[in-house]
């Protein structure tokens, strides 16, 4: 008796954890991977916000310039999570007349569209693209000036040295400017490396605060393990790895992967340390 209890409680935990499984991800939603353009296209219009993003992920990974039109009315879309993949969708299609839109979209409410918009602009690395991340310099948000100067640097357009070396020395926030220098040391070579380096340390000595001290890279890891649980040796780090590894979780989906979403950023140890996190639950 008290098996077959056993077994009809365990009946009913599997049979909840489905139906709450298919809330969350309708059939329809997970098959888009087997869907046409055709019907991606309408999905873009699915009453369901969890399905016109996972069509906006599709027609980016399609690379068809038939979802560029719909991808582009998809920018007004009321879910920033729609927004966002759209952003991305538009980058991987690498349309060079979409720039102009993506621009537009570093105004946008959510802070995490305007990264990936920037991150669009970058793959289509236009002369309009790079205005517009130029114009990213002085976005009033800070993670967006940080991705604009690293984008300006893999870019390696040298239209962009004199708006960085504006916000290397101007800008209120040390990881901005630091985040410029480092933009300006992809263009200019070793040698600017040092002559940075020297920069550097004649600035910490009028002003202590210049380079991210330990306890503000220790502010920031402290943050990560309270909201999502990852536990970082965060001297390992540099405070623009761990401000990326911030957003990257912010935005992490249930289906990502540690490698899919930080591999490129954690040590190995830290990999190991946290893998149970992203251990699909049975």
């Amino acid at each position: 008796m008290h098996t077959g209890e056993n077994n009809q409680r365990g009946l009913i935990k599997g049979l909840s954890l489905i139906l709450f499984f298919l809330f969350l991800f309708p059939a329809h939603a997970l098959l888009q991977e087997k869907k046409g353009v055709g019907e991606l296209i309408r999905d873009l219009r699915a009453d369901k916000p969890l399905v016109r993003r996972a069509a906006a992920e599709q027609l980016g990974k399609s690379k068809d310039a038939r979802g560029v039109e719909p991808l582009l009315t998809a920018l007004r879309d009321d879910d920033e999570g729609v927004r966002r993949e759209v952003t991305k969708a538009l980058g991987e299609i690498e349309d060079p007349h979409t720039a102009k839109p993506l621009g537009e979209m570093l105004n946008d409410a959510d802070e995490f569209v305007r990264v990936n918009a920037l991150e669009a602009l970058e793959r289509i690395r236009n002369d309009e693209a790079v205005n517009l991340i130029v114009g990213g310099l002085k976005n009033a948000n800070p993670l967006v000036r940080i991705n604009a100067c690293a984008s300006l640097g893999r870019i390696g357009n040298k239209k962009a040295i004199p708006s960085l070396e504006e916000v290397a020395k101007a800008d209120p926030l040390p990881y901005v400017r630091f985040a410029a220098e480092q933009a300006l040391v992809l263009f200019r070579g070793e040698a600017t490396v040092k002559a940075l380096e020297t920069e550097r340390i004649q600035r910490v000595v009028a002003d202590e605060k210049e380079i991210p001290s330990i306890a503000e890279l220790a502010q920031v890891a402290e943050r990560i393990k309270s909201k999502y649980g990852l536990i970082l040796n965060y001297k390992k780090y540099d405070i623009m790895d761990l401000l990326d590894i911030e957003a990257r979780m912010r935005l992490r989906y249930s289906q990502d992967t540690l490698e899919s979403l930080l591999g490129d950023l954690l040590t190995q140890e830290d990999k190991e340390r946290n893998k149970h996190l992203f251990e699909k639950k049975q």
